[in-house]
């Protein structure tokens, strides 16, 4: 099925939209949490652009092209040994077709409080992150192409949800090597009456560190829905969402605790199939500047 830009099928076109609002930072969770009064802040400009849906059935459907640039904030703080918490905010999202103007809005707040469970041999950490719907869950974008047709383009949600994730991680002594894994459940509520299946992501991480500088990683990543989702009833909401994602990022230092960082993702089916979202990389460039303690305290 091919859907042409002067076509009126452009409604159908942000069925996958939820799940760039949502998942779009891609940042992995691990078995750490920070120092106290240690931080960890960082601000990144990702764009994505793609023609290619994929449907609730797993079908791949060529659409016009939907694009999404977003201003993402990440920030984490040490408030214990033990406890961190942790906020995840795109600060502007710009959304737009090639058949329709382009709209924007601020996206919604995840604030995560992370707590370690063990610290020594096995980092072991439990966090409980709630999505506060602070974004414009009703963003409408007018048709380049005619008078009368428009689509919601939205930079939140509208709905409440809440991720519960178990990590762990491990480093190699004496080798700048490092490893994550994680299993995250997020609880969905809903939006105007229509409920959401709840969702389980997976994903492990391995990093190394090369010449003492530049910090290379991978991620593998996946998300599946806990229902069986058969009619996407919003179709702005992302209810149904599957897919098997990949990454590799790079970071090196700049100027003193200045760091630029690069990131390239993209969607597979080896994992999980993909369903219900737009497939294609998205580019990501970053600076991030950390805190340490002071070693006196």
């Amino acid at each position: 099925m091919m859907l042409t830009q002067k076509g009126s099928l452009v409604r159908i076109l942000g069925i996958g939209l939820s799940f760039l609002l949502c998942c779009n930072a891609g940042f992995a969770q691990s078995g750490w949490t920070k120092e106290k009064r240690e931080g960890f802040y960082q601000l990144s400009f990702n764009r994505f652009s793609s023609s290619d849906y994929f449907t609730l059935g797993g079908e791949k459907l060529s659409t016009n092209t939907f694009t999404q640039n977003s201003l993402v904030f990440y920030g984490e703080y040490g408030l214990t040994e033990r406890f961190s918490l942790i906020a995840n905010w795109p600060l502007q999202i710009w959304n737009g077709f090639n058949t329709t103007e382009t709209v924007s809005g601020l996206g919604d707040l995840r604030l995560e409080f992370k707590h370690a469970l063990l610290k020594k041999y096995l980092p072991l950490a439990i966090s409980v992150a709630p999505e506060i719907p602070i974004g414009r869950a009703n963003n409408f974008a007018q048709s380049t192409q005619n008078d009368f047709e428009s689509i919601n383009l939205p930079s939140g949600d509208g709905e409440f949800n809440v991720w519960t994730t178990l990590s762990t991680s491990f480093a190699i002594p004496n080798t700048p090597l490092y490893g994550s894994i994680f299993g995250s459940y997020n609880f969905r509520t809903s939006y105007e009456d229509v409920s959401f299946s709840d969702q389980i992501a997976i994903g492990l991480e391995v990093g190394y560190q090369i010449a003492g500088k530049i910090w290379v990683n991978g991620r593998l990543q996946g998300l599946n829905s806990v229902d069986d989702v058969l009619v996407a009833t919003d179709f702005v909401r992302g209810d149904g969402t599957e897919y098997t994602s990949y990454s590799f990022g790079a970071s090196v230092p700049v100027y003193q605790d200045f760091h630029l960082s690069l990131n390239y993702r993209n969607y597979a089916d080896f994992i999980y199939s993909r369903r219900n979202l737009y497939s294609a990389g998205t580019f990501s460039i970053g600076i991030y500047y950390q805190v340490k303690p002071k070693s006196n305290e």
